[in-house]
């Protein structure tokens, strides 16, 4: 059995919450959730709209058990010290990384923003292909 998670920012208990076949850990106090290793790239490759949305429909407000933090932001799961990391690169958007055990502390409204980014980044993507496969079927029309 794992001992309890405590959330880095504010102490609170971390609860399980569960999206598109994961399970993640949330802190209802202050919304914020701890991803694991290769969680937060799932989450966010998945086309899901306004995840942090459906995790409070889903979930609602919960009563919670309340903690401290004495210090730096801690990684719930292994205690290691957090990091700042850039995660975006439209928009700045920095979460709290563990580079011991690679997973992140995303704070509220961050995960939506990490999507939104994610989704964007695709469909600027997607219109500089289309551009230049129009381009170059100019191109090779004039030529042929």
């Amino acid at each position: 059995m794992r001992s309890v998670m405590r959330c880095p920012r504010d102490g609170t208990e971390l609860a399980k919450v569960s999206i598109i076949g994961l399970e993640l850990d949330k802190c209802h106090k202050c919304d914020g959730i701890w991803f694991d290793r290769g969680e937060l790239e799932k989450v966010s490759h998945a086309k899901v709209q306004d995840v942090e949305e459906l995790l409070e429909k889903k979930y609602g407000d919960p009563t919670y058990a309340e903690g401290d933090v004495h210090a730096y932001m801690r990684c719930p799961r292994c205690g290691d010290r957090l990091l700042k990391q850039h995660y975006t690169y439209l928009n700045p958007v920095s979460v709290d990384a563990c580079h011991k055990c690679y997973g992140f502390w995303v704070d509220d409204t961050e995960l939506d923003a990490i999507i939104g980014e994610e989704q964007e980044l695709e469909k600027e993507d997607h219109e500089v292909r289309h551009f230049f496969g129009h381009v170059f079927k100019k191109l090779f029309k004039r030529e042929g």
